[in-house]
């Protein structure tokens, strides 16, 4: 039985309306037939709308794919706040073990952050590696050629999370998720939840995580709150605005309009406003600060523009 986090109320107490959030929903639904599994929305801290379209959904631990990128991330703002690592650390320093691979001076700059920001400059042939090296990830993705300068340009590598998980591991053997739980999900009163691991028992990183949409809302809230939750500081506010912050263009990325608007540490920005975590077919941690806004969806659908979209064209401008 989940712990609930926050009181509730009628949206139109705090100044949203109802028909915006059920036009919304219809949109995404009804006019351009997407999936969609949940609708939950937070204003100032209070449910204002929780909302499911299966039957269980309410516990349901659902697949997040990449929206598993921005709980890694926070394991390592977090590690930086204890000083298990620096986001500035250099990624081959974490694996001795493959220092003949660290063969150009471009793979001799790659540091955390240029992995967070999704900028390291791997040749991104991921698909591939996966395939043919299920059983030794960490070898196969280091011995890549990077073609780019690290922090100069955008490429979405899941693979490139992967080895932040795994480097990770190298300072705190229990892994990411052991962490999380540890450091985050206890004190967040979280359910129960699961990641999936690769061959060596340690958790993908970039995709693979499991949780209810209620519990994904703690951490837009988190987020939203600068790292605060219930009072207590849990998460460095530098990093929250590092990480939610456009560190890099992402101009050459997915051909819309909240594919192009920049990318933080694992964190995309939108291009009404804020930032969110998102996941294929349609998983989303919607923070919108400037509304005291969180929105979450989970879904399966094979457009993940309209939602954003229907956010932007039918609630935003009736939340006041």
């Amino acid at each position: 039985m989940r712990k609930n986090a926050y009181r509730t109320a009628r949206p139109e107490e705090f100044s949203v309306s109802s028909k915006a959030i059920k036009e919304t929903i219809r949109e995404i639904r009804e006019v351009n037939h997407q999936e969609l599994h949940s609708f939950l929305m937070l204003r100032g801290g209070v449910l204002l709308w929780e909302e499911y379209f299966r039957d269980g959904e309410i516990d349901r631990l659902h697949v997040l794919n990449s929206v598993s990128k921005s709980f890694t991330a926070t394991a390592l703002g977090l590690a930086q706040a204890e000083g298990l690592l620096s986001l500035e650390d250099k990624l081959y320093d974490f694996f001795p073990e493959y220092s003949s691979l660290c063969d150009s001076e471009y793979k001799k700059k790659i540091t955390l952050s240029h992995m967070l920001m999704m900028g390291s400059g791997f040749e991104n042939n991921e698909s591939e590696i996966k395939v043919k090296n299920a059983y030794n990830l960490e070898e196969a993705a280091l011995a890549m050629t990077v073609i780019h300068e690290p922090g100069t340009v955008f490429n979405y590598y899941t693979l490139g999370t992967y080895l932040l998980s795994a480097a990770f591991s190298k300072v705190c053997p229990e892994g990411i998720h052991a962490y999380l739980r540890r450091k985050l999900f206890v004190p967040m009163n979280f359910g129960e939840s699961h990641w999936n691991v690769e061959a060596n028992n340690i958790p993908s990183g970039g995709y693979g995580m499991f949780l209810s949409a209620y519990d994904l809302t703690r951490l837009g809230q988190l987020y939203l709150r600068n790292g605060m939750w219930e009072g207590q500081r849990l998460l460095p506010e530098d990093f929250v605005k590092a990480a939610t912050s456009r560190q890099i263009s992402s101009t050459n990325a997915r051909g819309t309009p909240d594919g192009t608007a920049g990318y933080g540490y694992q964190f995309w920005r939108n291009s009404f406003g804020g930032y969110r975590a998102d996941g294929l077919y349609g998983q989303y941690i919607v923070v919108l600060p400037e509304q005291d806004v969180v929105i979450v969806m989970t879904s399966y659908l094979d457009d993940m523009q309209k939602p954003l979209t229907a956010i932007a064209k039918n609630l935003l401008p009736e939340i006041k």
